[in-house]
């Protein structure tokens, strides 16, 4: 009989499974609060700012040889390259298949020194500007060329401070 004499047998609770059901309950509600807690920070975090192209052109990665310049592929493309090392800082009054002629005569001198001042990074050792006169078929001086332009163009690079200048005498 149960406790208030009805007649009916007293009914036991599963008092573990009840236990088991709390506990996972609880890691459950703990595990859904750190995942908000994470979410919501990495929400709050500073995005970083958009990069330019000329930033997102630098980060292209260059196979270096001991010397710390780029290493430059055993073909005959680059031969000439491997037989005369003072062409490659030659400096280039023009690129070729570039149209600049809607370019101020500041924006010019700007993206020449640019253009004569990076490495292209195919491994040929020219300079970007140097390496579209060499191989204007080159798949890693073109867009980087390209977008340096672009750059000059949108204003996003307005000087060329630390960057090499023009010769007086060009070569």
């Amino acid at each position: 009989m149960g406790p208030e004499g009805r007649g009916q047998p007293e009914r036991k609770t599963p008092l573990r499974a009840t236990r088991w059901i709390a506990m996972a309950a609880a890691l459950l509600l703990v595990a859904g609060i750190a995942a908000a807690v994470r979410s919501r920070r990495q929400a709050e975090a500073p995005a970083a700012p958009p990069k330019t192209p000329a930033e997102q052109v630098e980060e292209t990665p260059a196979r270096e040889s001991p010397d710390g310049e780029a290493a430059i592929p055993d073909d005959d493309v680059h031969a000439k390259v491997r037989a005369n090392r003072g062409e490659k800082s030659k400096w280039v009054e023009k690129v070729p298949g570039l149209e600049v002629s809607d370019l101020s005569q500041k924006q010019l001198d700007v993206f020449l020194s640019a253009a004569n001042s990076q490495r292209c990074t195919c491994g040929c050792g020219y300079t970007l500007a140097g390496c579209r006169v060499y191989d204007s078929t080159c798949e890693k001086s073109g867009p980087r060329v390209v977008a340096l332009l672009d750059s000059v163009r949108a204003g996003q690079i307005r000087a060329a401070t630390g960057l090499r200048t023009r010769p007086s005498h060009p070569g």
